[in-house]
C-alpha cells in the first residue's frame, strides 16, 4: 500500500510543475496618436463620429492648414489657417454629422500632431484663465442651471468660443473678429469650451 501512494505521488507531481503561470496583464491601448512631418501630408486614423482634440505646432513661415477628412475623401472642416508659426488645441467632430478618417496637412515647415480623445482636454481649475489662441478647455463638473461665462479677446482676428457636452451638437457662444469682451451664458450640459483665437484671451466663470 505504502508503494502504491509513493507511485501515485511521483506520477502527480510533475503534473503540478506545469501548472501554466497566471497570464500577462495586456497593456493599455494607447489613446493618443502622434505624427511628425514637415510640408504637405496626409495621415490616417481609425474612422470616427466621436468628439477628439488636435494638440499641434508648426515652426514654418508661410501658410499653415490642417483639414479633417471623411472617409469618402471629402473635407470636413478647416481646423487650422495660419500663416507662421502656430501652437494651439482645437477640436475635430465637432457636429453630429461629421466622421473623420483622415487629417490632410498643408505647411512649408515641421509640424507635429497628436491625436487625442475629448477627455484628455485640461482641466479649467480656476474661475478666470487667461490664455492665447486655439484653446479646448474641460470644465470641472457639467454645467446645471443657470451658469454664465465673462470674456476678453485682445488680438485682431476671428475670434469664436463653442461650448458642448459629451454629446450632441455644439452651442456657438460667441462669433466675432478683433477686440471685444462681453458675457454669455453657459448652456445646460455643457462640459467643454473650445476658444478659436489669434490673440490673447481670458474667461471667467
Amino acid at each position: 500500500m505504502r508503494l502504491h501512494r509513493a507511485l501515485v505521488a511521483l506520477v502527480l507531481l510533475p503534473a503540478a510543475l506545469f501548472v501554466a503561470p497566471p497570464a500577462a496583464a495586456t497593456p493599455a491601448q494607447k489613446s493618443t496618436k502622434v505624427v511628425e512631418g514637415s510640408g504637405d501630408d496626409v495621415f490616417r486614423i481609425t474612422a470616427t463620429k466621436t468628439r477628439g482634440i488636435l494638440k499641434i505646432t508648426h515652426d514654418g513661415e508661410m501658410n499653415f492648414a490642417v483639414w479633417s477628412l471623411r472617409p469618402g475623401g471629402g473635407k470636413n472642416d478647416l481646423h487650422v489657417n495660419h500663416i507662421g508659426a502656430y501652437s494651439g488645441t482645437i477640436v475635430y467632430n465637432l457636429y453630429n454629422w461629421h466622421k473623420t478618417s483622415a487629417f490632410e496637412i498643408n505647411a512649408d515647415g515641421n509640424w507635429r500632431v497628436e491625436v487625442k480623445p475629448i477627455t484628455s482636454a485640461p482641466l479649467w481649475k480656476t474661475r478666470t484663465i487667461r490664455l492665447s489662441g486655439d484653446r479646448v478647455l474641460k470644465l470641472p463638473t457639467t454645467v446645471r442651471g443657470l451658469k454664465t461665462m465673462r470674456y476678453r479677446h485682445s488680438g485682431a482676428g476671428h475670434f469664436a468660443i463653442h461650448a458642448f457636452g459629451s454629446a450632441g451638437n455644439p452651442h456657438l457662444l460667441v462669433n466675432k473678429v478683433g477686440k471685444t469682451s462681453g458675457k454669455v451664458v453657459l448652456p445646460a450640459g455643457v462640459r467643454y469650451v473650445s476658444v478659436k483665437a489669434d490673440g490673447a484671451w481670458y474667461l471667467v466663470r
